[in-house]
């Protein structure tokens, strides 16, 4: 999403690991080359420059952006910018490693229930660094690398949450304008289908029954709603 939005899209080449290294994917000795970490995403840049980690792929291609005298998606201010970098560091840091109790499994079933607590945590801190700034978006009246970092995981947020664990509301009011924002974007509105589309198809095929979710909510000892 933000390579669209910094007119840099159409220059990328998306590779499926699964395709390029078919001795393994991320898991081969060849993908380790470029990332030794063995985890996606990797940018490989022209000049043969192996960038790991989403965070800093963000800031190259803004760089990149930048430097081609191309779109813009730094926010104005210093505050601004440090409220979008806050929030990416949170959502990367603390959010993403555990995200995937919403949707991973088998998994010890108290093991879940502890980390949908700390989902709603991290939403809540999230939330209120969101509405620091004025403005529709994380870093406040510019669309930034900040929301396309959160706005993935809040479409697994809103589509999970509510229907397989109960929550009445996922995430809170500055999150929701950052998240609607972003969705009504041409750019955001795009990447909202793919992502949507693979959760509508993960439930087609039956996955959160294959996973352990719907047996494990069906515990009333745990706390799923939060």
């Amino acid at each position: 999403m933000l390579a669209r939005w910094l007119d840099l899209y159409d220059d990328l080449d998306v590779v499926d690991p699964s395709v390029a290294f078919a001795d393994g994917g991320i898991k081969s000795a060849a993908y380790a080359a470029i990332n030794p970490q063995l985890k996606m995403p990797t940018f490989v840049a022209a000049n043969g420059l192996c960038v790991p980690e989403s965070e800093v792929i963000n800031a190259y291609l803004t760089d990149a952006a930048s430097e081609g005298a191309r779109r813009s998606a730094t926010p104005r201010t210093i505050e601004a910018r440090t409220n979008g970098t806050l929030a990416t560091r949170v959502h990367d840091q603390y959010l993403v490693p555990i995200q995937g109790a919403m949707y991973r499994g088998p998994m010890d079933r108290a093991t879940r229930a502890t980390q949908l607590a700390e989902i709603a945590r991290q939403l809540r801190i999230l939330d209120e660094i969101v509405g620091r700034e004025d403005g529709d978006f994380a870093a406040g009246e510019t669309k930034s690398a900040a929301d396309a970092a959160l706005f993935p995981t809040l479409i697994f947020c809103d589509f999970l949450l509510p229907k397989y664990f109960g929550w009445d509301r996922p995430f809170g009011a500055n999150l929701r304008r950052m998240y609607e924002a972003v969705k009504r974007d041409p750019d955001g509105e795009v990447v909202y289908a793919e992502v949507r589309g693979g959760l509508e198809a993960w439930e087609r095929a039956g996955r959160f029954e294959k996973v352990g979710i719907v047996d494990d909510v069906a515990d009333a000892s745990f706390q799923w709603s939060f």
